[in-house]
């Protein structure tokens, strides 16, 4: 049973980058402006188009069990901005077939992550009893032409 971890840079690592829009390093521009512009602080490769979508993601509270898994071969996936905390798994990439073991990560509520391509992993769980609002970007239509979505034979119990 994997339990939420705390979302680091050592430990993510292996399965992307994240960003915490409260911690950028300095601004373009003087920090003295009223508007501070942070440009480039998550990037992303992309090989089937030059397009991105911005996809609204709304997520219910639902039982922390782990039923699904999903990879993009060709496509890195960003997701984040969410008006709550959320937890996401996560399972190393190399293999069409879902891995035995994940790991979960608490996303904190306006933060960001980048999953890269052929990781493992599916649509985080909101902490908490109200839904939450997020964003997800990807290539359009990725999730017709790159995404391989698999039922879990046994579901993994995510402990918080």
């Amino acid at each position: 049973m994997p339990k939420v971890e705390e979302l680091t840079v050592a430990g993510f690592q292996p399965f992307g980058t994240f960003l915490n829009p409260n911690n950028c390093g300095d601004p373009a521009g003087s920090k003295d402006d009223p508007v501070l512009f942070f440009p480039d602080r998550v990037l992303m490769q992309f090989s089937a188009s030059n397009y991105i979508a911005m996809n609204p993601l709304v997520i219910k509270p639902r039982p922390f069990v782990i039923t699904h898994a999903e990879i993009h071969e060709r496509t890195e996936e960003v997701f984040g901005g969410f008006t709550k905390d959320v937890v996401f798994h996560v399972g190393e990439s190399g293999s069409k077939t879902p891995p035995d073991d994940y790991k979960v990560f608490c996303l904190p509520a306006g933060w960001w992550v980048r999953i890269k391509r052929g990781v493992w992993h599916h649509g985080p769980y909101v902490l908490g009893e109200e839904p939450t609002t997020g964003m997800v970007v990807l290539p359009p239509h990725t999730y017709t032409n790159d995404c391989y979505v698999v039922v879990l034979e046994k579901p993994i119990s995510i402990q918080l």
